[in-house]
C-alpha cells in the first residue's frame, strides 16, 4: 500500500523563499514585484542578492570566504524570511550571516544593514552610527531617508527601492550599473531621489 508522501516541515515556506530569490532576473524589466501579505519575503530576497551588485571597499573582506553579514533593526519578519533563505545559499561564494540587531546593540561588522524604524528621525539616528563600507538599506513610506544608500517603499502595491548614489559614494560602495538601472528612485544626491 502507498502512503502519501508529505513534504518536510517548512519546505513550502523554503520554496516560496527560493521563488522570490530566483525572480530577481525579472526585476530588470519589472522594477517591482508585487506585494502580498509577506512582502517580506520579497525585501530578503533582495538584501541576499544586493550584495551580487557591490563594489566593498579593498580590506572589507578579510578572506574569499569571509562571510556576508546582513544585519536586520526593527523587523523580525524579515530577520526570519531572510535566515531561512540564507540558510546553505551563500552569496558569490561566501555564507551569509544574518543577524537581528536589537536597541542598544552593536551594528559594527555588518555590510548590509537593513533598518525597518517607525519615525525618519528613527532611521536619521541609526544611520548617523553606521561606518564607512556599509550597504545601508533603509525602509521607508515612499521618501528616501536621507543618508541611506537604498531604501524599500510600497509604490501601487508593489515593493520597490531607490537608491542614492551620493550616500553609495560616502559610504565608498561602488554600485553595479545594473542596480541603479533597477531602481524605481534615483538620485545623484540625498535630497534629489526621485522617480525613475
Amino acid at each position: 500500500m502507498n502512503t502519501p508522501r508529505h513534504p518536510p516541515p517548512g519546505a513550502s515556506r523554503r520554496r516560496a523563499l527560493l521563488a522570490a530569490a530566483l525572480a530577481w532576473p525579472l526585476l530588470a524589466r519589472a522594477q517591482s514585484y508585487p506585494a502580498t501579505p509577506r512582502d517580506t519575503l520579497v525585501k530578503a530576497a533582495f538584501l541576499h542578492k544586493f550584495a551580487s551588485f557591490v563594489e566593498w571597499p579593498d580590506g572589507t573582506f578579510a578572506r574569499p570566504d569571509t562571510p556576508l553579514r546582513i544585519g536586520i533593526v526593527g523587523d523580525e519578519q524579515v530577520w526570519r524570511d531572510l535566515s531561512e533563505l540564507a540558510r546553505d545559499r551563500d552569496r558569490d561564494g561566501r555564507p551569509v550571516v544574518v543577524t537581528r540587531l536589537g536597541p542598544g546593540d552593536a551594528i559594527a561588522g555588518q555590510h548590509i544593514l537593513y533598518i525597518k524604524a517607525t519615525s525618519p528621525a528613527r532611521i536619521a539616528d541609526l544611520l548617523g552610527g553606521v561606518r564607512e563600507g556599509v550597504l545601508t538599506v533603509a525602509d521607508s513610506d515612499g521618501a528616501h531617508p536621507r543618508g541611506s544608500v537604498l531604501s524599500f517603499f510600497l509604490d501601487e502595491g508593489r515593493v520597490r527601492f531607490g537608491v542614492s548614489v551620493d550616500a553609495a559614494a560616502r559610504q565608498k560602495l561602488k554600485l553595479n550599473p545594473r542596480l541603479i538601472a533597477a531602481a524605481r528612485q534615483v538620485g545623484a544626491n540625498d535630497d534629489d531621489v526621485h522617480l525613475a
